[in-house]
């Protein structure tokens, strides 16, 4: 009797033999268990339905994933050694290897398909060819930003678009300062973090609930102990940490503003990111930005109890800040939808569609809501990190809070 061969776990897989998978219905309870069952059979339909309408001529577009959306590992010869995100490789203690720079060995090796395989597929169904790329997410913004056009000045294509979420759409930002031939016709920003976001303050402090979960199913390192040694030592946290937007609002830019105890920012490091961020260009024609909204969402910070304080409106994405999402200048519509999910939002993908073909769309609103002054709640960076404190296993975790490990929500078996 002859049995199927073994398929290895979809994330270890390229994203052409995903689609490919979808396509003919092969293993279907495997990829619907690392989907979700009702995303494999949205994206089954649409991988058949891009087979038929893909364009080989159609416009390029760069698809850029957000912070931890691309997946890192290193390169031996033709095999890859992921670490990021692999469960065994982080139970061994492995998110020790991210700190830079003696983690610079590392590259950006694909993307987390369930946030973007559906933006891609939808792309294709367009008439686009559409190109993820993935990127290091830990380093220096201009130094991806750089990476990002030598990729666009050696695609196939006298032009491309560039459709960018979350951090990813501050690479693409970036990459507009050095596009002296304009070889970039569009951005298509989704939940961009263009006055930062309360998020990467809250990894520094080991208080990010994602930073939190990921620590857990580290066996030999605690969250507090990763911030340390790893996430203090990235610039691409630093770059985007939240402006000061208004007189009140903390200098998050200058340590001294920091509680005072050893998760402390490194000076020097806080200084290039200020640097980094004013050099960002303003918008041109060629810009537009959609924005998430009324999510609880973190919006400011204050010292208190030697912590922060974290105060939390219905007034953005649920990671970016409305007010900090926007990119003045830049044409810009509203969608009532979470920061994760706007790569896999319906509207969202039709209005991403129209901007790249007409410039403009219908399918959102052009009307800003009002700011949320309202607070739900305050939580403290203690409050937040008395979460996830006991070690847990993959093998242990339910489907959905395998689906679900970045997202910055807390599942059952970390709250035990």
């Amino acid at each position: 009797m002859t049995h199927a061969p073994t398929l290895p776990s979809p994330a270890d897989l390229h994203e052409d033999q995903i689609v490919a998978l979808l396509r003919s219905g092969a293993h279907a309870a495997l990829l619907s268990a690392y989907f979700g069952e009702l995303q494999y059979r949205e994206l089954a339909q649409l991988a058949k339905l891009a087979a038929t309408r893909g364009n080989e001529r159609g416009e390029v577009v760069f698809v850029l994933p957000g912070i931890m959306g691309s997946r890192l590992g290193s390169l031996q010869g033709e095999t890859t050694s992921l670490l990021w995100l692999h469960p065994t490789a982080i139970a061994e203690g492995g998110l020790s290897q991210l700190a830079l720079p003696n983690g610079a060995s590392l590259s950006a090796v694909g993307v987390m398909l369930p946030g973007y395989l559906k933006l891609r597929l939808s792309l294709e169904i367009a008439g686009f060819r559409p190109v993820f790329h993935p990127f290091d997410w830990r380093a220096d913004l201009e130094t991806l930003a750089k990476a990002l056009l030598s990729a666009v000045e050696a695609a196939d294509a006298p032009e491309v678009h560039i459709v960018a979420h979350s951090m990813g759409g501050l690479v693409a930002r970036m990459a507009l300062t050095l596009d002296r031939q304009r070889r970039i016709r569009k951005v298509v920003q989704l939940g961009a973090p263009n006055q930062g976001s309360f998020a990467p303050a809250q990894a520094l402090r080991a208080a990010y609930p994602t930073v939190r979960k990921i620590a857990a199913l580290d066996h030999h390192n605690s969250a507090e102990a990763l911030a340390r040694a790893v996430f203090l030592t990235l610039p691409g946290l630093y770059q985007m940490l939240p402006s000061a937007l208004a007189p009140d609002d903390p200098d998050l830019f200058d340590p001294a503003q920091w509680p005072q105890d050893d998760l402390v920012p490194d000076a020097t490091m806080l200084t290039h990111a200020a640097e980094v961020r004013r050099r960002m260009p303003p918008p041109d024609e060629r810009c537009a930005v959609i924005v998430g909204t009324h999510q609880e969402t973190v919006t400011s910070l204050r010292l208190r109890d030697g912590g922060f304080e974290y105060s939390i409106r219905r007034d953005g994405d649920g990671t970016v800040p409305l007010a900090r999402a926007l990119w003045d200048g830049a044409a810009t519509w509203f969608v009532q939808e979470n920061h994760g999910a706007l790569t896999n939002n319906n509207q969202v993908l039709a209005a991403v569609n129209e901007i790249l073909k007409q410039g403009r769309t219908r399918q959102l609103s052009t009307d800003r809501p009002p700011a949320a002054t309202e607070i739900v709640r305050h939580v403290t960076d203690a409050q937040l990190r008395a979460a996830a404190v006991h070690k847990v296993h993959w093998e242990g975790l339910s489907l959905d809070s395998r689906r679900r490990i970045l997202d910055p929500v807390m599942t059952p078996e970390f709250m035990t």
